[in-house]
């Protein structure tokens, strides 16, 4: 029976082949920190790295395919500073976790201001998911939802959640339940745990995109204690779902 292609060890081709690839995308990456994405292309990215536009083209068929691989890589450097603070936070309480891991996402991105915009500026809707094709996020989302699940398993809140139910609510509860699929959660994970995590990710980005371009620091205010006065809002949601 033949090796399968995911297993079988690599030719000398081929790993040579991958490590240029690498090259390239930590060449454009660090190009990304200095300027923004919206500036990259191939001649530069080729200047960086040695090599001719065309000779880059052996490797990337356009800029925009460039721009979808330094997306994924994006994503992957992501998830793994999230995932490392799930397992150094893996003993600690659901509500620490939570922090822990809202936290490594805000100082990712704070730490990489430019490559964290150009996640949702720089990729064709078509070509990146980032919550369904990014394993890595997927795993992060996953660790969100278990950890929000973990909180709420605190209280019964079965007779709040079934009075608050609705046509509408059902429909995307249905639609939650696939994304849930996606992630890999258990069937029985609860559709108010999922919508929690969801809007748990869309209020932390909204925060963090907001503290990046220096919102917060023209009102006055601090990034941090906005995000810990957030998660004290987000756990009694969590208790109540």
């Amino acid at each position: 029976m033949p090796e399968d292609d995911d297993t079988r060890p690599l030719t000398r081709r081929e790993r040579l082949r991958r490590q240029t690839v690498d090259e390239i995308v930590e060449a454009a990456l660090g190009l990304v920190d200095d300027g923004g994405a919206h500036g990259l292309s191939l001649a530069s990215v080729g200047k960086a790295v040695g090599m001719t536009p065309p000779a880059l083209y052996h490797y990337f068929a356009s800029r925009e395919a460039l721009l979808d691989a330094l997306v994924l890589a994006g994503y992957a450097d992501l998830g793994t500073a999230v995932e490392t603070a799930v397992r150094q936070a893996q003993d600690r309480s659901p509500a620490d976790r939570l922090a822990a891991i809202t936290g490594a996402w805000r100082r990712w991105a704070l730490d990489h201001p430019r490559r964290y915009s150009m996640l949702f500026t720089g990729s064709r809707r078509e070509a990146v998911d980032p919550l369904e094709s990014v394993g890595a996020i997927g795993q992060s989302m996953l660790a969100l939802v278990t950890t929000i699940q973990e909180v709420a398993a605190d209280t019964d809140a079965g007779d709040a959640a079934e009075a608050g139910s609705t046509a509408e609510g059902s429909v995307l509860d249905q639609d939650l339940a696939r994304w849930g699929r996606t992630l890999g959660t258990p069937a029985e994970a609860a559709p108010a745990a999922l919508r929690l995590a969801l809007s748990t990710w869309y209020r932390v980005h909204g925060l963090v995109s907001l503290e990046i371009v220096g919102a917060f620091g023209t009102m006055g205010l601090d990034g941090e204690r906005l995000l810990a006065a957030e998660l004290e809002g987000l756990v009694r949601e969590a208790a109540r779902a």
